[in-house]
Parts: structure tokens; sequence; C-alpha cells
């Protein structure tokens, strides 16, 4: 395809009423290159018909905000800015709007989010009087920002935001690896966004950088489950012009998405597929395997560079506790398990006893290094 034809395609973001690019630059990856290469990055996703940017106060403590602050002068009109504050309480979220306004040069932002909500005791606080919600509101109202966000790192605080809050649009993960354990993303969350009409942006289509070997491949993969928006951390002209290339090509057919599953290095022959292959008791051992270590540390063959990869971006989501706690209410008979591995034919060519012995050892105190 060639490049230089290429323009992003448009689409209405939920029931917001913005036409955003299908493809947005995430801020966080600003923090990684100089203000001069963050001028080339949002010139050529410009360039490509971008419009979209998101960012938070958390990056780099403003740094992400200032970056593209200096960047976007005498264009900011051109673009759809979003940020987001972690304050549970009205005066601190004042205080971070104030300073998001200030590091991007505007007087307002279209959308301010609710950054990472993580638990039920947090949207209480911003429920309360004099609460986050509070002054978000007040923001709006007076025009600071144009309407309201919400991220997590917890897929229960999803539907639980979106039924205690005003939000407009979510920000949730989306790609070919947390699919494979975490298939309530597609059947759940983003069915419930559409059903009340909000907007879906979907994050780490490359898996916090996992997906490196296979970056057009993810994007495509992510897009196929129809959020409005892929938001991609993006620090090089270069990820810029692969990443469009991707959304230009469109999302993958089903049969592409079952190719890929086979194919995809990532996933090699440890990850499961879900397939069906296996008992529902083994499919559930291994969908908790991933939210303890996201089914990365596999104790197989890996260059240096991939192993530190594995081991910086395995407890990135820290819900080992949570799987060891459902682990211990499932009580299986860990002898059947077992069994039930040895006899299983993998058509992604993984060792289901191996796995199962491993992941045994990472949910039941055991050392999983020494099996």
């Amino acid at each position: 395809m060639g490049t230089e034809k290429m323009q992003l395609p448009k689409i209405e973001l939920g029931h917001t009423g913005r036409n955003v690019s299908r493809l947005a630059l995430g801020g966080f990856h600003q923090v990684e290159i100089s203000t001069e290469i963050v001028g080339k990055v949002v010139d050529t996703f410009q360039e490509y018909g971008g419009n979209y940017i998101e960012t938070a106060r958390g990056y780099g403590n403003g740094a992400s905000e200032k970056k593209l602050g200096k960047v976007l002068a005498g264009r900011r009109e051109q673009f759809i800015l979003c940020s987001k504050s972690g304050a549970d309480n009205a005066d601190d979220l004042r205080r971070d709007i104030e300073a998001t306004l200030t590091n991007l040069k505007t007087d307002h932002i279209e959308f301010y989010y609710f950054h990472g909500l993580p638990d039920r005791d947090k949207l209480n606080k911003i429920l309360a009087p004099k609460g986050a919600l509070e002054g978000m509101l007040k923001a709006k109202e007076e025009g600071l920002i144009g309407g309201i966000g919400l991220s997590s790192h917890s897929l229960p605080m999803y539907i639980e935001g979106m039924n205690a809050l005003p939000i407009d649009l979510i920000l949730i993960w989306c790609n070919y690896l947390e699919d494979m354990y975490l298939p309530e993303i597609r059947e759940e969350i983003f069915p419930f966004a559409r059903e009340k009409g909000i907007g879906i942006t979907a994050m780490k289509p490359l898996g916090d950088g996992f997906l490196y070997r296979s970056p057009k491949q993810a994007m495509r993969y992510a897009l196929s489950y129809e959020p409005e928006v892929l938001v991609c951390g993006m620090n090089s002209t270069r990820h810029v012009t692969e990443a469009v290339e991707a959304i230009c090509q469109g999302p993958m057919t089903p049969e592409e998405r079952d190719n890929l599953l086979v194919q995809a290095p990532e996933l090699g022959k440890y990850v499961c597929r879900q397939c069906g292959k296996c008992s529902n008791d083994l499919m559930e051992l291994f969908r908790l395997e991933g939210y303890a270590d996201r089914q990365m540390i596999d104790y197989l063959e890996h260059d240096p560079a991939d192993y530190a990869l594995r081991l910086r971006l395995s407890a990135w989501f820290a819900s080992k506790e949570k799987a060891v706690s459902i682990f211990k209410e499932r009580n299986w008979d860990e002898h059947t398990l077992l069994e039930d591995a040895e006899s299983i034919i993998c058509p992604y060519h993984i060792d289901v006893l191996r796995k199962t012995r491993l992941t045994l050892a990472k949910l039941n105190g055991g050392n999983p290094n020494t099996v």
C-alpha cells in the first residue's frame, strides 16, 4: 500500500458527536522520546489524517502533556485531546484539570478520564459529596472539559463504573494475548458499552509491546472486535506509518484471526487458545494462569531481550492474588487435572501436561522454576 495515499478513516465516537480517526496517538510513550521527536511523530500522525491524541497527568508527572502542548502550538484546534486524572476528590481533580490545561496550552479539553479506577472503594470516594465526580461535572459545566471517560486495569470496574458514572467513553485493553484468557472484554464489556452508547477506545493492541514482532497483525486483530478507536503508543514515525497501514488495511476476518492464533510467535507452543480440546476445568486453570502472569513465564527458550520483556510485563495487571483466590475456591483435585492433561493432543502443539504442572505450581504455592 502506497503510504503517500493513506488516510485514516474517521468514525463517530459513541454518542459524543465527535468524529475521530480510527487510530489515536497514545501519550504514555511520549515520555520515552524528546520533544523534537514527539513533534515529528505528531506531524506524521496528522499527515495521515490522525486527529485524536490521549495522554494523562501521570505520564511522566506531566511530561507527556508538556511535550504535546509545545508541539501542538498553533494547531491545537485541529485535534481532539483527552487526558486523565487518578484523583478521587473534587479539589484534587480541579488541580489536575488546571495543570493539564496549562501543560497542553489550551483552555479546554475534549475528554477527561477517571484514570485507572482500581476498585469499589475508590469509586465510592469519587461518587461521594465533594468527590471527583462533582468536580468533573463542574468542569464540564464550565466548558473546561467536553466529556468524561473511564479507564481501569480491573475488568469488573468497567461495568460498575459505566453503571454508576455519566461516562461518554471507555479506554480498555484489547489484544490477542489477553483475548486468550479475558474473553469477557469482547463478550461482555464491549456489548454493554455499545448498549449504553458509550464510545469504545481500545488500548494496548500490542500487549504493552509484547506483540512487537507482529504489529500490523496485532492492530488488525484488535480492530476486528470493532472498537471505534485503537489507541497506540508510538514513539517513532515508523511506528505511526506501520499502525496507519494496519488500520487502512482494515480488520481481520474470522479466518485471519484463526490463522494468526496458529502462527503468532508470541503465543507459540505455550499460551492456551481456549479451543475446547481441553476440559472446562483445564481451560479455566489456564485462564487463571493468565491472571497470574499473562502466560508469559513458560520456562522455554527465549533470547535475553525477549526474556527480559516477559519478566517486566508478566505482572503488569497485578492479578496473581485474584488468581490464587479463585484457584482455592475451585478446590480442584490436582491429580484429576493432571490425568486429564495427559490425554490431550493440543492442535497448537502445546505440551498440556507440562503446562498444567507449571500452572499448578504457580497457583498452589509451589515453585514453577523447578517443575
